[in-house]
């Protein structure tokens, strides 16, 4: 049989259920916050880097003139080098399938001499043929949804010469070490020579693809080991036009997905703490109310730590059932997310959804022992209170409450009944009470609209970013063409008002032996350092100058470099020298200016004569910027379809055509998934303010049982008590909304400074999304009933003779 004491603990709960439960449930949504978090960060760091290298990613790639067998036995047996692999790249257009004619995309295609044998950059048979027969293309395997067609069907690629031509789809593989194909708006597949051969392009191999033996995760070991080959090659009469060599073993996205898991699990970690906080001070709430049962029960012998253990084991039990639930329900959305994030995002598998042991271990002593020990401290002090100082407590706090500023102004506010004076009052009885719950509700409001002001912010810089191009398309060629050709006939064109071209290309800094060497994702983008032409004239970019001035028309050696760019020339000062290498030419050049540029990879920018003595050809171009009359959604992806068909009548394949609205597409497709996680939190916050609201209102209603006693017997209807705690908690959110939108400035600037630095370099400006203000009020008001609600209804229930009988 239980001991007295047990007993009354048991008693104690079934008489406040309802306080226990929200006390389980706060508990239980900040545990669930922060299971979330932390096994998506564990799942997902493991599984892109297993991903990522699973694929046995390349040392370094080269590319040379041709590749031939002999020269490939050569460099395996070169020192240092681990294995190597030849392959090729080209690319071409996807006509577009009956679509419609503004279906037309970019195709890679990967050149692969024998697809059993690759042993870098592998590939995954999904379904069809292996190897591909010739004539026929291995898409990967996220192309197929984006184009609508089907393994057996047939495609039409255009290669800008002649008619398009049909291959086969004869199955699909996957990449991990590409894209998915709907978010880059690009369709990858892999063929043999052959097929290339048959469009009637060069499917020779030249791109060089090896691994190191020494050191591979050491990027300068690796560039010294490139480099010794690189020369070698050269002095053996084989040209080396470009070397590049990633972050070895890090995936593109990897230390950005790294770092912002890494801030909200910060954050999920404050919405436990919180809801701990939140439990401690209930129980200290329950201890108050028991004070005189406290000191009978020392009265009769009961000793301190026993008194301290009764209530030591109901938060423990609690904090036990809230760790169980919340983690339940943590580890499954955690596990969901990074599926969301690992497919759509990363195109990867998730080929293991395991948890650490650790994380297991730390999620149950956070969300045990944190309670435990936060609620350790009013337990320790109510149960070291003396006899005469239990037993005398009257639970009344009038005398201190009276003499407060607070309760004489309220008394001097207009246009308020008694009832509602009332509840004005009892909003301020608690101080620290109510200061908790403000704090829970104010950091969950803050939170939630930090995450629509991120989303606001990234949208505005968009349109900042924008507001530094003037033009409405930006067409990018397969291969350069003739400059006067393209732009009579896109000038030709209906709503056409200017046409610019502009060409670029990736460079390298200037090196003592000559090389190209770029430090630079497999993808080509992540990383890069581009130059590009600016025509003579410019009248489609206009940027900010940091420092200097902008390029003179028809000046040569000159160069401005944009804010990222600085990152690979920290030294650059205006008037100052600094030299860049492409296409096997080295300039030397002097810096003119430094200009700001949002959301843009490093770039610094020459005029078309320093650009065509560089690239050595003059007179062609690869990008055509295009500016239009009307600037329309309309009226733009009208002009886009109608350069697509002018250029491929002329025999000139488009690679690329951009648009503003498909470049907000993007960048807001990478937020997406960033703001409702930010979101997610920040509900599963206000969930713990609300339960702390309405345990608070639960407290209170205990605590003036005699006061409604009162208020009954001097004729307040049950209406006016309902009325009167319902009040009480609106007011009380109504007091947290104020104090949200002021953190959530700060938190806001924080997080977009943070995140703007990592994404573009350049923090996001301060935004407030007003339809999140509203939001929020909105809900936290619609809460506040909720959570009063059914503490009103008790207290709208209780009769003169209970309320009066209360110790």
């Amino acid at each position: 049989m239980l001991s007295p004491r047990w007993r009354k603990l048991l008693r104690d709960v079934a008489l406040t259920p309802g306080r226990v439960a929200l006390m389980v449930l706060a508990m239980a949504a900040g545990m669930c916050a922060l299971a979330t978090m932390l096994s998506s960060y564990t799942i997902l760091s493991r599984e892109t880097t297993r991903n990522y290298l699973d694929t046995n990613p390349p040392s370094a790639t080269l590319q040379l003139e041709r590749i031939d067998a002999p020269l490939l036995a050569a460099i395996r047996a070169f020192p240092g080098i681990a294995q190597a692999q030849a392959s090729g790249t080209v690319g071409v257009t996807l006509a577009p399938q009956g679509q419609g004619q503004g279906d037309a995309l970019p195709l890679t295609i990967f050149v692969v001499d024998d697809f059993n044998a690759l042993r870098i950059n592998t590939v995954y048979r999904e379904q069809g043929a292996w190897p591909p027969p010739d004539g026929s293309l291995l898409l990967e395997r996220d192309a197929l949804r984006l184009i609508g067609q089907r393994i057996g069907q047939r495609i039409a690629v255009s290669t800008g010469y002649g008619a398009p031509q049909s291959l086969l789809i004869s199955g699909t593989v996957h990449d991990p070490a590409l894209p998915p194909a709907s978010r880059g708006q690009t369709v990858y597949a892999y063929a043999t020579p052959a097929t290339v051969a048959a469009l009637g392009l060069d499917g020779s191999l030249r791109q060089l693809k090896l691994t190191v033996s020494e050191q591979p995760m050491n990027v300068d070991a690796i560039e010294a080991t490139v480099a010794r080959l690189a020369l070698w090659l050269r002095q053996d009469g084989h040209a080396v036009e470009r070397i590049r060599i990633p972050p070895p073993g890090e995936h593109p996205h990897q230390k950005v997905m790294t770092s912002i898991l890494a801030m909200l699990l910060v954050f999920s970690g404050v919405a436990l703490l919180l809801s701990a906080v939140l439990t401690a001070t209930v129980v200290g709430g329950m201890l108050q109310q028991q004070r005189r049962q406290i000191g009978v029960m020392k009265t009769i012998g009961a000793r301190r730590g026993q008194i301290a253990g009764l209530y030591l084991t109901l938060v423990l039990a609690l904090a036990g059932a809230a760790t169980a639930l919340g983690m339940t329900a943590g580890l499954a959305a955690g596990r969901a997310f990074s599926r969301v994030v690992l497919n759509q995002i990363l195109n990867f598998t998730m080929h293991s959804g395991a948890i650490p042991h650790w994380c297991y271990l730390l999620l149950i002593a956070a969300g045990v022992l944190l309670p435990l020990a936060i609620a350790a401290v009013p337990i320790m002090q109510a149960s070291a209170a003396t006899v005469q100082a239990a037993i005398s407590d009257t639970g009344t706090h009038g005398q201190r409450y009276a003499a407060t500023a607070p309760a004489a102004w309220l008394d001097r506010l207009p246009l308020l009944d008694r009832s509602l004076l009332l509840a004005l009052r009892n909003s301020l009885r608690r101080r620290g009470r109510l200061l908790l719950t403000l704090s829970l509700l104010a950091l969950a409001g803050a939170m939630y609209m930090s995450s629509l002001n991120i989303r606001e912010a990234s949208a505005r810089h968009l349109v900042v970013a924008a507001s530094e191009r003037h033009y409405d398309i930006e067409t990018t060629l397969a291969r350069p063409a003739p400059v006067e050709q393209v732009t009579q006939l896109l000038g030709a064109l209906p709503g056409v008002a200017l046409v610019e071209a502009w060409d670029r290309s990736s460079v390298a800094r200037e090196r003592p032996d000559g090389l190209e060497i770029e430090r630079v994702y497999p993808d080509g983008a992540h990383g890069t350092l581009a130059v590009q032409a600016v025509p003579a004239h410019n009248a489609t970019l206009s940027l900010e100058m940091l420092a200097g001035r902008w390029l003179a028309d028809g000046q040569s050696g000159e160069v401005v470099l944009n804010s990222a760019a600085l990152e690979f020339f920290p030294q650059a000062r205006v008037g100052a020298s600094i030299g860049i290498a492409a296409h096997g030419r080295t300039l030397a050049l002097r810096v003119a200016g430094i200009a700001r540029q949002d959301m843009t990879a490093a770039t610094v920018f020459v005029s078309a004569p320093t650009y065509a003595r560089m690239a050595g050809r003059a007179g062609q171009a690869a990008s055509y910027r295009v500016v239009l009359r009307a600037h329309d959604e309309a009226a733009i992806a009208q002009a886009a379809r109608d350069i697509g068909r002018t250029l491929a009548g002329a025999g000139i394949e488009v690679r690329m055509t951009m648009t503003e609205t498909m470049l907000r597409k993007e960048v807001d497709g990478h937020f997406d998934l960033l703001i409702a996680a930010m979101l997610f939190i920040a509900l599963l916050m206000a969930a713990v303010g609300l339960f702390g609201l309405g345990s608070a209102m639960g407290s209170n209603v205990a605590e003036r049982g005699r006061e409604f006693g009162i208020m009954r017997s001097i004729g307040a209807s049950s209406a006016v008590v309902l009325r009167n705690v319902l009040c009480e908690g609106v007011l009380v959110a109504l007091m947290s909304v104020p104090l949200a939108l002021a953190l959530s400035l700060p938190l806001s600037a924080a997080i977009g400074a943070y995140l703007g630095e990592l994404l573009f370099g350049l923090a996001f400006p301060l935004t407030v999304s007003a339809a999140g203000v509203l939001a929020w009020l909105a809900m936290v008001l619609l809460g506040a009933l909720l959570a009063s609600g059914l503490p009103a209804w008790s207290a709208s229930r209780l009769s003169i003779h209970q309320t009066l009988a209360t110790l």
